[in-house]
């Protein structure tokens, strides 16, 4: 298959490259994050140039989109103006949906978990209630309703927070954290947020999967099968790591009233996994993410 895929000098796409160019003819487009790839080749594009899109589709043809890129992070996202995350995670995903269906190619859109209520209970079905309470959570929403509105062959996945190791400048909370329990610095943990936090390696098996699964789905959860907290999460990984469990700070959300209060946005992913998709425990996640810590 051929795919086009945006944001692959990010977290995830460093992760997917690998596993997509072992069977698929692979195209993939970055903006400023210097990439770690297999040989596949790739354009520097900001994806807000809609100019500098269409050439890349009309020469590769691609027939699948995987759109990674956009600002990723609640912090990411206040760390610019409103209106530059908007023409990322929004206009921009409309304009890369229109290109999709103009030239024939599904596209899968990567949402996120923080759309949902975290106040609902957890295990959020996929149509859970929705309440988005940050800025990065309410553009990807409306990312989701631009896609939705440019194309009629689309998947939109809402992520759970992914976790493990980039080759690259973009680190996640979980990179970030080792780093400074690895130079003896201490971590403020919350115990009471929860997400079904997935391991990037497991993600990127996960989409290679889905992406030939034959399917009439519209909308997927994708996350891990299990309800953890970030303190479980990286305590457990601490432990299995030899790292010092002394430097965790474990608080509650609630000290905090300056962050958005999302508690539990758990998801439930009983449809993926009747697709044969099936999440690793998490236990063995962390084993694996254990294997592949980073040399420096």
């Amino acid at each position: 298959m051929k795919i086009l895929i945006t944001g692959a000098g990010g977290f995830f796409g460093q992760a997917l490259l690998p596993e997509l160019v072992r069977d698929h003819t692979v195209h993939a487009i970055y903006h400023k994050t210097p990439m770690f790839l297999p040989p596949c080749d790739f354009s520097v594009a900001d994806i807000r140039e809609e100019e500098v899109l269409s050439p890349i589709f009309a020469k590769f043809q691609p027939e699948m989109v995987l759109h990674l890129a956009g600002i990723t992070a609640v912090s990411h996202a206040l760390a610019i103006t409103e209106d530059d995350v908007k023409a990322i995670n929004v206009t921009a995903s409309g304009t890369l949906a229109k290109l999709s269906q103009k030239f024939s190619a599904k596209i899968i859109y990567t949402s996120t978990d923080l759309v949902y209520s975290g106040s609902e209970g957890g295990m959020v079905k996929e149509d859970g209630k929705l309440e988005p309470l940050s800025l990065y959570a309410s553009t990807k929403l409306e990312g989701e309703t631009a896609v939705r509105e440019s194309t009629n062959d689309f998947l939109i996945l809402r992520l759970a927070l992914m976790y493990g190791f980039s080759k690259g400048k973009v680190k996640s909370f979980f990179q970030e954290a080792y780093n400074k329990v690895k130079s003896g610095q201490k971590v403020v943990l919350f115990n009471d947020q929860y997400r079904s936090s997935l391991s990037v390696l497991d993600a990127a098996r996960m989409m290679k999967k889905l992406i030939t699964s034959q399917h009439a789905y519209k909308l997927l959860n994708f996350g891990s099968a299990e309800r953890t907290s970030r303190a479980q999460l990286f305590s457990r990984f601490v432990q299995k790591a030899g790292l010092d469990e002394r430097l965790l700070e474990i608080r509650s959300l609630k000290e905090f009233p300056n962050l958005p209060q999302v508690e539990d946005v758990s998801l439930d992913v009983s449809i993926l996994v009747s697709m044969g998709i099936t999440p690793m425990p998490v236990e063995k996640s962390i084993d694996e993410t254990v294997k592949n810590l980073p040399n420096s």
